[in-house]
């Protein structure tokens, strides 16, 4: 007797009970939360289609594009957390991908009984069982999207932009482990290990996967850190520009040996998330990046008193709120384009 059965009726239980989760301890932003549920409702009907039964292969078919589609929430949701907004023209993009799957598994599969088992046919999930070439050739291109999109997600906000989320890492390490997830969904649908794990990833895995993972996702995505005026724009909460100048600028708060943005936040009576988006949004810098090009600024005008006359170069690096001679030249060649010594040589003339 299969347990296979069961175990797919389980997820659905599951499923249904994260759905309500999100949407009662959701307070982030109603856009977040519908790609959370978007994402459990499409793997409850998966998993209802696979409880059913024998499938017919306009059904197996159905249940390929269903799970080809759920990446696009997490491709969303990355987007959603890290940069705060979703352009309008994205979720045009991602539905003209879903209509023209529709079509295809209306056009060019039929309702004939299957060969799918639970036991030992899970490997109909992958490309190479995909009958149809026009199908095939669209499976093809979205995993390979999905792809590039994820590879080149991580690499830049891990090595590139990493300090746009350096003060949440839990946030940032959440979304790397979910599109690992995903990134392993689309290497067995698309290389022949599936010869291998016939499938179980896909239709037992990452179920499992997505459900601890949203389970266990940070606490923080359950705050309400802003909301959206449109698809396309913030509507910045809880801060004004003339709080935030007091704070950082008049006070010199850049200048703190402690300037870390837990501390900001306290000054401003918010928390670090909102004033996280706030500085990006007002700014185009993340919070590193405007704490190091006010200390530039500042150790410029420092310069240009003259005060190099009076103080060694390291001492005005202290003074500036630079933790050490290094960290100043790095962040004076990035914002300056030159080293402080070329500045000076310059005023000389």
């Amino acid at each position: 007797m299969s347990f296979a059965p069961y175990l797919y009726f389980s997820f659905v239980l599951v499923s249904i009970f994260l759905i309500l989760e999100v949407t009662k301890n959701f307070k982030h932003s109603l856009l977040l939360k519908i790609q959370f549920i978007g994402l459990l409702t499409f793997a409850s009907v998966v998993n209802l289609f696979l409880f059913k039964g024998p499938l017919t292969e306009f059904e197996l078919s159905i249940i390929r594009l269903l799970i080809d589609l759920m990446p696009i929430f997490v491709l969303n949701i990355a987007l959603l957390l890290y940069a705060y907004k979703v352009p309008a023209w994205v979720f045009i993009f991602e539905a003209s991908i879903g209509i023209v799957g529709v079509v295809l598994v209306i056009l060019f599969t039929s309702n004939t009984p299957s060969n799918f088992d639970y036991s030992d046919s899970l490997h109909l999930y992958t490309i190479r069982a995909t009958t149809n070439w026009y199908i095939k050739i669209f499976r093809i291109l979205l995993l390979a999207v999905y792809l590039l999109f994820f590879v080149g997600f991580i690499t830049k906000t891990t090595f590139f932009e990493n300090q746009k989320n350096q003060f949440f890492k839990p946030l940032r390490f959440w979304i790397t482990l979910m599109i690992l997830g995903f990134l392993i969904y689309i290497f067995e649908n698309a290389l022949p290990i599936h010869e291998y794990t016939k499938g179980v990833y896909s239709t037992h895995v990452l179920p499992l996967y997505l459900m601890l993972g949203i389970l266990y996702r940070p606490q923080s995505i359950n705050a309400a850190w802003y909301q959206f005026d449109d698809l396309s724009s913030i509507n910045k909460v809880e801060i004004s520009k003339d709080n935030f100048e007091i704070a950082f600028y008049a006070s010199h708060f850049y200048l703190k040996e402690k300037a870390s943005i837990e501390n900001l936040s306290i000054d401003l009576d918010s928390n670090k998330i909102i004033v996280t988006a706030f500085i990006k949004k007002n700014t185009g810098l993340g919070f590193a990046d405007l704490i190091n090009k006010s200390r530039v600024d500042y150790l410029v005008e420092l310069l240009r008193e003259g005060k190099h006359e009076d103080y060694t170069i390291e001492a005005l690096a202290k003074m500036s709120g630079f933790g050490s001679r290094q960290t100043m030249y790095k962040a004076f060649a990035k914002f300056r384009n030159q080293s402080p010594t070329d500045f000076i040589d310059s005023l000389k003339h």
